[in-house]
């Protein structure tokens, strides 16, 4: 028996990228491409199920963001898992005085027919949005900057 799956995904990083090189209207409405009807995704901030919710989940993280973008930096595909490591490059009024803010993470993606049926993102919550918003960015600082001298 052969294995399909790796010819089944091979392109699936380069859609991926297509996608994600700026989350937008457009590229939200293109998920359908993507992922399964009741995809699972989870990240250190939301947990949604099914593609419905995850592109109102998207809409939703996208209100007043004046650019979001994604570098993928590395990706590891085996049968049907998919490793991405990426960094988001996010530009937001309220988050850092407006400038732009880069955030690094990975995903796991979890494939089948060429469809993402489960995603699992990992990134530091606390460094995107929690260490810019001025009084508790000033803690978080604070309490970082001690335990590295410890």
């Amino acid at each position: 028996m052969t294995d399909t799956s790796a010819t089944d995904n091979s392109d699936i990083v380069a859609r991926l990228e297509q996608v994600y090189a700026e989350l937008n209207q457009e590229s939200i409405a293109a998920l359908d491409a993507l992922y399964a009807d009741q995809v699972s995704f989870v990240d250190p901030i939301h947990q949604v199920h099914g593609l419905s919710d995850l592109k109102a989940y998207f809409q939703n993280t996208i209100k007043n963001v004046q650019s979001c973008y994604f570098k993928f930096t590395d990706h590891a595909l085996q049968g049907d898992n998919l490793f991405v490591a990426w960094q988001m490059l996010l530009r937001h009024p309220k988050l850092a005085k407006g400038e732009q803010v880069t955030l690094p993470g990975t995903s796991h993606f979890k494939l089948a027919e060429g469809k993402i049926i489960a995603q699992v993102d990992y990134y530091d919550a606390g460094a995107m949005v929690y260490e810019h918003i001025p009084v508790l960015g000033w803690a978080i600082r604070t309490v970082k900057d001690k335990v590295k001298s410890a």
